[in-house]
């Protein structure tokens, strides 16, 4: 490196003295001699240069090792923190996927021709208006869903993701044969805000307006008819939250649940288990989650009936927060378990005993 530094510095002389002669006229470079004064100029910059070099190299690499250490897991954990906290509607409320979820327009050709299905808007209090359907069968081509105030009325809460039109093959399941479906039931799924085309944006405040909205609509269209509710994933939060009002608690004959978590931050401790991981410590903060959903102190205030429908090899709740949920209902006149041993989150529907133990449920309570 000495020698580099003195090789520089030795051509650096040379072309300036060249480019001055050359200014003068002269043709012919004669050779340049370093005298004493330049050599010793040339030792000192040499030797300064070296001891700098060593300073700067020493003082980075105490600061790279510290920063390596301390600086970047911190913050990295401070980065996952401020995630959780500040985008924890997006975490958990996930109306984009698929990613047209939102955009998928309301399709006659979706629906089954032995169906009939009616798009409907529901306007809440604070003036979002949500987007839904309502199903029935058909009789001869067409039906008044006001018509006959003895069908029982299912209203469907779904769960984060998705829209209504993505459970249809689950509402034809329900109402259409070759299985046991159900001889008559009319099904209003209505989408919660900022879900499918409905406006706003989703949080569990702006849902459980959306809840009271929905019901109020219900039973003004459907004034006499036997009311029941049905809530998969978070649409069981949702349901339980609208069952557990004592004013509405008395005109439904039950609730299915399908698949509910305890709350929000048990299944946050169930994805995130990881100790080293800051989003269990995070969550026991009180001002950390405005999304808390606690249906395991919500469905102690439930007298009404409950169906709880749950999914042995669930991937993304637990079965022994369905369970849990299942002990907490002391208060429920009637409780009922159904086990799925091969169902996954998603997919109760299609497996054996979906559509029977829905219909002896309604049958039993109404």
């Amino acid at each position: 490196m000495r020698k580099l530094i003195f090789r520089n510095a030795l051509f650096h002389s040379k072309y300036s003295n060249f480019r001055k002669k050359s200014l003068f006229g002269l043709n012919k470079l004669k050779p340049l001699m370093v005298n004493t004064v330049q050599k010793r100029n040339l030792s000192q910059f040499r030797d300064f240069t070296f001891l700098s070099s060593n300073e700067t190299i020493q003082q980075f690499s105490w600061k790279t090792m510290l920063y390596l250490v301390f600086g970047v897991p911190l913050g990295i954990y401070l980065y996952k923190c401020t995630v959780l906290t500040l985008f924890q509607n997006k975490l958990i409320y996930m109306p984009f996927l698929p990613w047209d979820g939102r955009k998928l327009p309301f399709d006659e050709s979706l629906i089954d021709k032995r169906l009939v299905c009616k798009q409907v808007t529901v306007e809440t209090i604070d003036k979002c208006k949500l987007a839904g359907i309502i199903l029935t069968k058909s009789v001869e081509g067409e039906v008044d869903v006001r018509y006959r105030d003895d069908v029982p009325v299912m209203i469907y809460f779904q769960g984060n993701a998705g829209n209504t039109l993505l459970r249809l093959p689950l509402f034809s399941r329900l109402l259409l044969p070759p299985t046991s479906s159900i001889p008559n039931l009319y099904i209003v799924a209505i989408s919660y805000r900022g879900y499918w085309l409905s406006t706003g944006s989703p949080s569990e405040y702006g849902l459980q307006k959306d809840a009271i909205a929905i019901y109020e609509f219900v039973r003004k269209l459907f004034p006499k008819n036997p009311l029941y509710v049905y809530g998969h994933s978070l649409g069981g939060a949702v349901g339980l939250y609208l069952v557990s009002q004592s004013n509405i608690q008395k005109d439904l004959r039950g609730i299915i649940i399908e698949n509910t978590f305890t709350s929000i931050k048990d299944m946050v401790t169930t994805i995130y288990p990881q100790n080293w991981l800051p989003y269990k410590y995070l969550v026991r903060l009180p001002f950390v989650l405005w999304n808390k959903w606690e249906n395991s102190r919500v469905i102690q205030e439930v007298t009404a009936p409950i169906l709880f429908l749950s999914s042995r090899n669930d991937e993304i709740v637990p079965q022994e927060q369905m369970l849990e949920l299942y002990k907490l209902a002391g208060k429920s006149e009637k409780k009922i378990w159904v086990n799925f041993d091969k169902a996954l989150h998603m997919d109760t529907y299609v497996h054996k005993g979906y559509v029977e133990a829905i219909n002896k449920f309604i049958s039993e309570t109404n």
